[in-house]
């Protein structure tokens, strides 16, 4: 009986620490190399959640929204990382303007036990991702591409990214009527897996 009742708590504890995952990830990075405050625009656009089938993993996902305020924040902190030039980080900001104003961009990770069901960039792929807002419409992607070279400057500026168990991905949108500083939006990914929701917004 004690064993049973301790595996269950052992279980929980387990479930505890998979919920709040994204936070210590940035928590526990210590490398001076990345500033504090990156990291704290990298928190403010990231959501993740887990889905469990009887206290095992079904899938785990992890997405960060590229908002204005977050690629500001990233571009700062690369600048800063490689000693660019006014001239450099310029060129790359009116590069960033002028491809964001195209498309919504998200990048996502996300683990799935079942190694063979991680194909959210294949023709034909199990999972189904669209935008949805609080009036239910929906926009679907225009593109998802799986980042085939998980870097080292990537591992740096996403801690949550592990390369040896899940996958990374690039997720692209036409623009979205409503903004995501107006109202929620969902990034909603579906299969027989299960539903994960990731929400921003008021």
């Amino acid at each position: 009986m004690k064993k049973r009742v301790l595996g269950v708590l052992l279980i929980l504890l387990m479930i505890c620490l998979a919920c709040s995952e994204v936070k210590e990830y940035i928590d526990i990075v210590k490398d001076e190399s990345i500033s504090k405050e990156y990291f704290s625009a990298l928190n403010k656009w990231t959501r993740d959640k887990t889905v469990y089938s009887q206290f095992e993993t079904r899938a785990h996902i992890v997405s960060t929204y590229k908002s204005s305020e977050f690629d500001e924040a990233y571009l700062s902190e690369y600048s800063k990382v490689y000693l660019l030039t006014d001239s450099e980080k310029k060129t790359k900001q009116e590069l960033r303007v002028d491809l964001g104003s195209d498309f919504e961009e998200f990048l996502f990770y996300a683990y799935i036990p079942e190694k063979d069901s991680n194909d959210f960039s294949k023709a034909g792929s199990i999972w189904k991702i669209f935008l949805v807002d609080e009036k239910g419409s929906r926009v679907y992607p225009i593109e998802v591409r799986k980042i085939e070279k998980i870097t080292p400057v990537i591992v740096k500026f996403f801690p949550y990214v592990n390369q040896h168990h899940g996958m990374f991905y690039n997720l692209k949108f036409s623009p979205f009527p409503s903004s995501f500083e107006t109202q929620r939006l969902k990034l909603v990914f579906t299969s027989v897996l299960g539903r994960v929701e990731l929400e921003w917004g008021k």
